[in-house]
This record gives C-alpha cells, sequence and structure tokens, in this order.
C-alpha cells in the first residue's frame, strides 16, 4: 500500500482560488496516476491531495513490494518538476511524503450494484495512512516492506514510531533510494540474512586480471566450472558489480544469456544475445526485426555490407518467425551466419570493448558453441571476453587464436563455510552462531546452495528465529529434521508446500527451467489457483519472475531437477502430454520455428504418444539440417530414434530417421557410422521390395567411399544401384544416379565420362510420363536436368569445345530461372563469365553483373566470390578497368573467401591477382599470391589450381633470372598437364568454373 499527499496543503488550500487549488490538484493527479500506472499498480482513490495506490491488487507481481518503492521514488521527483511550474503560484514548495506498508487487505467491489468501485480494507490501509502522517516531508516504510526490498534500496532506520491505534510501537525506515548495485531477492534477503561472497576472492581477482588483459586487445575466453550451487551466478555477479564499482564498463557493453535446460535451437544463444543487443522481441515479425536491427547498426555507424551480410540469415540470427530460404545451401548458410555474427559483433566492437557472459553453457546449442569459438578466433585481436559457465563435463570452447582459461570452483571448505555462516548471521548470539555453524557445516559438503537451503529450512520451520534483533535457536538442532542430500532438503520443502502449490510446481517442473505462465495454466489441473501459486512460490524461493510478463524460471537448476524427478512416471507422462497439446494449440498444425519443433518433439516423446514426439524430433533434425547446424540435428535424430524404439509398427519411420542421421554423419567425416546406419537401412529397404529407396541409398554408400578416396568401392556402389534399378520405366532416382556417375566423373578428370553420364541423365529426366505432375516434382526434375547441363557444358568446356560448351550452360541456366532453382543459376552465370571471355566478350562482364545480382538476391555471399573473381579477369582482360575495377573485383573475392572460410576457392582470386600484379611488373606481391595460392592448391591437389600458380611462378622466376627455380616450377606445371591429359590453355581457365 501507497499513500502519497502534499505538505501544508491545507493551508494552501485556504489562502488560493478555489479554481487554482482544482487546477493543481488535476496536475498533481495526473502526474501521480501515471507514475502508478507505470509501475502496474491500481489508483484506490484520490482523498483531497492525497493519493492512495495499490501493489499487488487486483494484478499482483511477484516484486510488488519493489514496485512500490520504485513508484515512490518516481512520484517525489515528478514533485520537483511540478515545482517548477507551480511554485510561483502556489507560494510554497511542492513537496510530498509517502507511506509505505507491505501485508494482507480485503480486496475486491464494494456493494452489489453495478458500477460498484473496485477497494482494499483492513488494518494494512491504516497503517500505511498512520505512516503517512508521520513522514513529514519523506518517505517512510514499514519493517515489512522494508525486509522485502533491502536488497534493492537504502534505508536508514527512524525511532520506533507510536502510531494511532496501535498498542506497540511500531519499526519505520526512511527510504533513501536504489542501490547502485542491487543483490538477488532470491537468497535469504527477504529473511534478512545476506552474506558477502566467501572463498572465491582467488577467482574473482582471476576474472578481474583477464578483463584488464582483454583491454589490451587480446581477446579472452573464460571457462567457470563448478557442480550445480557452486556459486557460479554469484561469482559472474560480484565480477560485474566489481567492474562496475571500479568504473570499468564505462565505454564497453554487456550482453547476457542463461541456456535453458530443455536445450537451445540451433543459434539459440545467439538470437538470445542479439535480441537483447536489438531489442528484437520472439514475436517480432522478420520485418519488424530487420527495421531494429538497421536501426542498431546505424547507431553503431555501420556500413551497408554488414546489413547486407546479416539479411540473408536474419531469422536464424535473432530466433524470430521467418521462411528458411531455399535457395542458400546449408553450408553456405553456416558460412553466413558465422559472417554475420562476426560483423555484428565487431561492429560493438568499434564503439567500445564487449563483455558476453553465458550461463549454463552445457545446455547449449552446439552450432552456438562453434560459433562462439570461431567469433573469438576471428576477433582474437579486439577487447574482447567471453564468460562461460558450466557444469564438468559440459562443452568447452577451443579456441585456436583467442587465449583460453578455466576457473574450477571447488567446494568451500570447512572454515569456509563457516565464514559464510558468520557472514549471514553476523547478529546471532555467539553459543547459537557456533551451533548453527557446526550444524550445517557439517551437512553441507561445502555447497554453497546446500547452505542456503538448510538455513532457509531452518528458518521456515521456526527453529531459527530471530528476537530482540538476534538470531538464537528456539530448539535443538536436530540431524533428523534436515535430509542428508541437497535433494532430499528440497523435496522436504516441497512436501510443506500446500497441494494447490505443489500441483502447480511439479506442472511447472515438466515445463522446464523456464517456463511461460500462460502454458502453465492450460495444462495445470487447476487454472485458477495457478497466479495464486506461483506468487507463493515465488515467496518462497522456488521460482522467480523474469521481466514483465509472464515468463518464469526456477530458482536453481538443482530445485527444477529434483521436483521434476520426483514426480510419478505416469503423472510426468500425462502432464507431458497436456503441454504438447497446449502447445500444437498455441502453434499450429505445421509449426516453423524450430525452437517450436523441439519443445513439442521433447513433450510428445515423454508422453504416451512417442510417435508424435519422434516425427516432431525428426522436423527439429531437418530444420536445424538446413542451417547446417549438424551437431544439433544429429542430437535430433539420435533421440528420434532412441523414442521410435519403443513404438511399435514404426520401422518405416526407424529407416527415414537413420538415413537422415547417416546423411550428417556422413558430412561430419563420421564416415564409418554413416555407413553402418546407410547399410542397415538399404538392407531393410531391399527386404521390404523397396527397390528405388535401396538404390538411393547404393548412391549415397558410394559417395562415401568417393570421399575416402576408394573411386573403385564408389562406381561399384553406383553400378549396384542402377543394377538395382534396372532398365525398365521411368525413375528419378535413376536419373539422378546418372547425373551423380557424371559429376563424379568430372571431378576426377574423364570429362568424356562425364558427358556420357551427363546425356544420360538427361535422356532418363525426357522419359518422364506424369500427366499433371505435382509442382515440387517439376522442380526436383528440372534440377536434375540442370545439374546435368551444366556438368555437360564445363565438361565440354574441358575438352575445348566451348560454344557448345556453353549452349549446354545456358540451357541450364534457363531452366534453373524459370524454376527459380536460384543456386543453379549462380553456377550458370559463373561458368558462362568465364566462357564469354573467349567467345564473346562484350557479353562477358554483363553476364558476371547479372550473376552478381542473382547471387546477392539468393544471398549467397560464396557464389558472389565466384563472380567477382570472374569479373576481375574480365574487366583486366577485355577493358581498360583493370587498375578500377579489375584489382578492386579479385580483393572483393579474396576478402569474401577468407571471412567465409572458403579455402577450396580462395586460391582462384589468388591467382588472378598474382597475374595481374605480374602483368603490372608488381612482382613480389606476384610471387606473395601465386606463393599463398600454391600453398592452398598442394593441400587440395587440384590440377586446375596448380597449373597456373606452376606456371605464373615459372615465369617470375625467369623474369628475375632464377634459372634453375624457373626451370623447376615449369617442369612441375607441364607434369600437371600430363597427369590431367589436357592442354595448357584448357588449364588456365579452369580454376574458375564450377
Amino acid at each position: 500500500m501507497l499513500f502519497a499527499d502534499v505538505s501544508s496543503f491545507t493551508a494552501l488550500s485556504e489562502r488560493l482560488d478555489p479554481e487554482d487549488v482544482r487546477a493543481f490538484q488535476n496536475a498533481l493527479f495526473e502526474t501521480l496516476a501515471n507514475v502508478v500506472a507505470h509501475y502496474q499498480g491500481f489508483v484506490e482513490k484520490f482523498i483531497g491531495d492525497a493519493v492512495l495506490a495499490v501493489f499487488g491488487a487486483p494484478l499482483a507481481h511477484e516484486d510488488d513490494p519493489e514496485r512500490a518503492l520504485g513508484a515512490a521514488l518516481d512520484m517525489t521527483a515528478e514533485a520537483n518538476r511540478l515545482d517548477e511550474h507551480w511554485a510561483g503560484r502556489l507560494g510554497q514548495p511542492v513537496s510530498l511524503h509517502i507511506g509505505i506498508h507491505t501485508g494482507l487487505v480485503v480486496a475486491g467491489h464494494l456493494g452489489q450494484a453495478a458500477g460498484a468501485s473496485y477497494a482494499v480494507t483492513g488494518d494494512t490501509v491504516n497503517t500505511t495512512a498512520r505512516l503517512l502522517a508521520a513522514a513529514s516531508g519523506a518517505i517512510l516504510v514499514s519493517e515489512a516492506t522494508q525486509a522485502l526490498t533491502r536488497h534493492r534500496f537504502a534505508f536508514e532506520p527512524v525511532p520506533d514510531l507510536i502510531l494511532r491505534g496501535k498498542a506497540a510501537p511500531v519499526a519505520a525506515y526512511r527510504l533513501i533510494g536504489r542501490l547502485a548495485m542491487p543483490a538477488s531477492g532470491r537468497g535469504l534477503a527477504a529473511h534478512g540474512l545476506e552474506s558477502r561472497m566467501v572463498g572465491r576472492d582467488e577467482e574473482l581477482a582471476r576474472l578481474v586480471a583477464l578483463f584488464d588483459r582483454a583491454q589490451t586487445g587480446s581477446a579472452q575466453v573464460v571457462d567457470l566450472v563448478g557442480e550445480a550451487g557452486a556459486g557460479k551466478s554469484r561469482l559472474i555477479a560480484e565480477f560485474l558489480g566489481m567492474l562496475e564499482t571500479q568504473g570499468k564498463l564505462a565505454g564497453g557493453a554487456v550482453r547476457q544469456a542463461v541456456c535453458s535446460s530443455l536445450g537451445e535451437p540451433a543459434y539459440g544463444l545467439f538470437a538470445a544475445l542479439f535480441r537483447e543487443a536489438y531489442r528484437v522481441h520472439r514475436d517480432d515479425t522478420l520485418e519488424t526485426a530487420s527495421r531494429k536491427l538497421a536501426a542498431g547498426l546505424v547507431a553503431l555507424g555501420a556500413e551497408a555490407d554488414v546489413a547486407d551480410a546479416v539479411a540473408p540469415v536474419l531469422n536464424y540470427m535473432l530466433g524470430v518467425e521467418g521462411v528458411p530460404s531455399g535457395d542458400l545451401a546449408p553450408e553456405q548458410v553456416k558460412r553466413q551466419i558465422a559472417l554475420a555474427a562476426r560483423m555484428l559483433i565487431a561492429r560493438r566492437l568499434d564503439q567500445g570493448h564487449l563483455l558476453i557472459v553465458v550461463e549454463d553453457l552445457h545446455w547449449a546449442d552446439m552450432a552456438s558453441v562453434d560459433l562462439l569459438c570461431d567469433v573469438a578466433d576471428h576477433l582474437a585481436d579486439r577487447r574482447l571476453m567471453i564468460v562461460l559457465s558450466h557444469r564438468p563435463g559440459g562443452p568447452s570452447l577451443r579456441p585456436a587464436c583467442a587465449s583460453q582459461s578455466s576457473l574450477h570452483l571447488t567446494p568451500l571448505s570447512a572454515d569456509e563455510t563457516r565464514t559464510f555462516l558468520g557472514s549471514l548471521f553476523g547478529e546471532a548470539d555467539g553459543d547459537a552462531l557456533a551451533d548453527i555453524q557446526a550444524f550445517v557445516t557439517g551437512r553441507a559438503g561445502g555447497n554453497p546452495l546446500f547452505v542456503e537451503e538448510i538455513v532457509r529450512s531452518l528458518v521456515a520451520r521456526g527453529i531459527l528465529k530471530k528476537e530482540g534483533g538476534q538470531w538464537a535457536c528456539t530448539a535443538p538442532l536436530d540431524a533428523e529434521d534436515v535430509p542428508p542430500t541437497l535433494q532430499g532438503l528440497l523435496l522436504s520443502r516441497v512436501d510443506g508446500l500446500a497441494v494447490a502449490e505443489r500441483r502447480v510446481l511439479y506442472a511447472a517442473a515438466v515445463l522446464g527451467m523456464a517456463f511461460e505462465q500462460d502454458l502453465l495454466t492450460q495444462i495445470a489441473a487447476e487454472p485458477a489457483a495457478v497466479d495464486a501459486a506461483l506468487r507463493r512460490l515465488a515467496e518462497a524461493g522456488f521460482l522467480c519472475r523474469v521481466g514483465e510478463g509472464g515468463s518464469h524460471r526456477f530458482a536453481h537448476a538443482l530445485v527444477h531437477e529434483a521436483v521434476y524427478h520426483n514426480l510419478l512416471l505416469s503423472s510426468r507422462t500425462e502432464l507431458h502430454e497436456r503441454a504438447g497439446r497446449a502447445l500444437e494449440h498455441a502453434v499450429g498444425s505445421r509449426p516453423e520455428r524450430l525452437s517450436d519443433l523441439e519443445a513439442l518433439g521433447h513433450h510428445w516423446s515423454l508422453s504416451f504418444d512417442k510417435a508424435r514426439g519422434a516425427h516432431y524430433l525428426m522436423a527439429a533434425g531437418d530444420r536445424a539440417r538446413a542451417v547446417y547446424a549438424n551437431e544439433d540435428a544429429i542430437r535430433h535424430y539420435e533421440r528420434a530414434l532412441r523414442t521410435l524404439a519403443d513404438c511399435p509398427g514404426g520401422e518405416s519411420d526407424i529407416r527415414s530417421t537413420r538415413e537422415r542421421l547417416a546423411d550428417l554423419l556422413a558430412l561430419t567425416e563420421r564416415r564409418t557410422e554413416a555407413a553402418v546406419h546407410y547399410e542397415t537401412v538399404c538392407e531393410a529397404l531391399e527386404a521390404a521390395g523397396d527397390r528405388a529407396g535401396a538404390a538411393r541409398l547404393q548412391r549415397k554408400i558410394g559417395g562415401l567411399h568417393w570421399e575416402a578416396g576408394d573411386r573403385d568401392g564408389a562406381r561399384a556402389c553406383f553400378m549396384r544401384g542402377l543394377a538395382l534399378l534396372g532398365e525398365e520405366g521411368y525413375l528419378p532416382e535413376r536419373a539422378q544416379l546418372y547425373q551423380e556417375v557424371g559429376r563424379l566423373a568430372f571431378r576426377a578428370g574423364d570429362n568424356d565420362g562425364a558427358i556420357a553420364w551427363a546425356e544420360r541423365a538427361l535422356a532418363e529426366a525426357d522419359r518422364d510420363t506424369k500427366a499433371d505432375p505435382e509442382p515440387d516434382h517439376m522442380r526436383d526434375l528440372a534440377a536434375i536436368r540442370a545439374q546435368a547441363y551444366n556438368t555437360m557444358g564445363v565438361a565440354l568446356a574441358r575438352t575445348g569445345r566451348s560454344a557448345v560448351a556453353v549452349e549446354q550452360i545456358e540451357r541450364s541456366v534457363r531452366l534453373a530461372e524459370d524454376h527459380h532453382l536460384l543456386q543453379a543459376a549462380c553456377r550458370g552465370y559463373t561458368n558462362l563469365g568465364v566462357l564469354y571471355s573467349t567467345l564473346d566478350p562484350e557479353r562477358s562482364i554483363a553476364t558476371c553483373l547479372r550473376g552478381l545480382e542473382t547471387a546477392k538476391k539468393v544471398g549467397d555471399l560464396g557464389f558472389q566470390s565466384r563472380i567477382y573473381a570472374n569479373l576481375a579477369v574480365a574487366y583486366c582482360a577485355l577493358t581498360d578497368r583493370c587498375e578500377a575495377e579489375g584489382v578492386k573485383a579479385a580483393q572483393m573475392a579474396v576478402d569474401l573467401d577468407r571471412r567465409l572460410g572458403l579455402l577450396d576457392h580462395l586460391a582462384a582470386p589468388l591467382i588472378i591477382l598474382g597475374q595481374i600484379y605480374q602483368c603490372r611488373g608488381e612482382h613480389a606481391l606476384a610471387f606473395a599470391s601465386y606463393e599463398e595460392a600454391l600453398r592452398l592448391a598442394e593441400q587440395m591437389g587440384e590440377p586446375q589450381f596448380l597449373f597456373p600458380c606452376y606456371d605464373g611462378l615459372g615465369t617470375l622466376h625467369l623474369d628475375a633470372g632464377n634459372q634453375g627455380q624457373a626451370a623447376l616450377y615449369l617442369a612441375k606445371s607441364e607434369e600437371v598437364c600430363q597427369q590431367a591429359g589436357l592442354e595448357p590453355d584448357a588449364l588456365m581457365v579452369l580454376p574458375f568454373l564450377c
């Protein structure tokens, strides 16, 4: 309750004109009502110059006492602003006195008539009014309110008050203001028990020293490792508080995120960090998020290239709803997410230092963990510090460039535990303190959270009580009264809850470490009881509210785990099913957001309908795979397989999931595991008579052999697949196999074979006889044809038939554009730009520019790099703009390849730069470019890169008079031509064909 009125208003109203009094009252009441509304309180009434405001009814919040004090401070500030306008007219300053008290009231509508007013009554209202009368130009707060808010506000005691209607003196405090370093209200502050951090001085000093080191331009990654309850969050809070006190955070930024125990969606950690930085909400549309990001980037002074890099992957970066682009390959999405993250953080670092704090990393998604490592390494020379708290065995970054340190929080020693307790009970009498220290130290095992929970339990049961300003034991401390484990202690507190509160707590535990009140209300047995139960659970220290909405989280992971695992399996299963149904109702039958798919998969897989959960987990794996978050996708597929093992009749889903899992294992170099899954699925498909499916698996097994360098094994698998299909009827898989064999032939240097297989793929595609094919079928067919035309074109170019090659690639481009296959179109434009340079020079630059426009539309930076490289060749070979445009284009390609990590293409623009520098007589720069390109080419063993490097270095050495070195490199270039069976002129353009 808050009562506020104007000092000396009665005398003022007697000497002023009534119209002036009314005008002042209107201004005053409007001002005070706005303040109350800001803190989501309720103005119960205005009386003369006074306002009575209620916080906690009819709308309750966990922190209503804090809101009341915040409102009181804002009211005094607003009164000062009113004073500037009214003091002269009133003939006196405008000042308020305020009284605040916390307690029970009777709240509701008075009377039965329509329009009856909402009001509060009871002793709490009367006590607040008496405090107001005693305030005299100050803000007086009752002891009850002060006890609930002293972790956030500063007070000074006043002499006990003799209040009318009260038999005994009343303790009160004068509100001074907000604390510069507010503490957490979760611990024991509500009981008046607070302690300084104990036993972590060395770790705190180390963190500060590492922060100082980061300020010198040496990025620091710090692992803060400790068991649950060891004090990781407290240490982080003390660390941030110390930096703030010392003024070290000035001029920089702090970004914090806490991972969810349910797991995070792919890039979920970065989504949380960037949403905080750019004030993006989960429910924002992609358009709104883009607008907020653009505004934030402008404020940081970022250039247009940053926004261009971020735009294609913005929905992944910020975790907002958006339709994934089908035009970007998953690997390219991953590269561009990494580039966008680095650029956004780099722009932030341009403004000052950056401290990123991530708590509970053991629950983070692997895509975010990998990306954090990538960011740390690319920004290793910047003022960046990343602090990661996690339990032992959790994921850890392994940066190659940034400095890494690990701090392990061990249990408190017995002496440290006694010191901790001594700090908590500073006002206890000596004997009582010694008894408390001995009892708790013997039970807590050095775990700070265990210490707090034991003390909380003893206080709640009245065994520890504050009497006369000192803590004392009201009964013997009996070991039997406190369970020997923290889990037992927590569960004993759960058992002490009322039945309705306990049910709500169990339902919340099923939803996870963090949850939304709306969803909890939908699955609770008694929905009407949820709101009140949440308030009481927060007061008891089980839960805490997050922000201003309906978000809540458990006070500690151990609390959540203890409550969840204490719930009977049948009850858990039923609640998970309710949660699954409620989520389906909320997100619809076709959820798009990865986090929704993961949550649905989690709940349904633990329900009675496990098959439904497996389907959602498979969909979540598909979405994670689409952004190249392969480790997260693997996790979803593996969980889906475990779930399907308990589902009768799920053989088809098991085969499908195994195949998807194997696809990803192959991509992540786990070929042996992939082969086991592929072969198992292949055998099952053959047994089921699905010859097309078995052929598809043979194609994939062949791909594993090819990647392992076993060309004969690969070819054998492809031939086995074709044998399974036979020659009768049209089968898309047969066309796909022909195309794949042709592609592998091209990569192996068998250009005639590549042409023949591409022709067979096209002939097979022409056998499609569907009268009314579906759009997806048409698009898949077009993709096979576009790939085959492109393969045929580049193979023809390698054999010197450039004119025919252009015809085939032009057909590929037309087909790709007609079916919106923009990546295939980009590939075609890239190759045409190269071939036009000799056949139709005027079209070369125009084609490259059109390809660049398409690549930018797709958002594919990889193809942009290829086209920039081709533009550089065109500008320098065909125009007089080599100096102005050619070098710039080549350098753009080099820069993009470096930033994206496209080492398989980086050699190409480096070779181009080497050739440009060589023509301009800048031999030192030419040597540097060729030598870097050669290092990359030798790692890949690609003749089309090796030849121009050897040839360029050989001619450079000739020009420099180094006959021996020249002969060595030129001999190597000739050897490459002989091994590839090609003429030197063909190899000079091959690096730029794809």
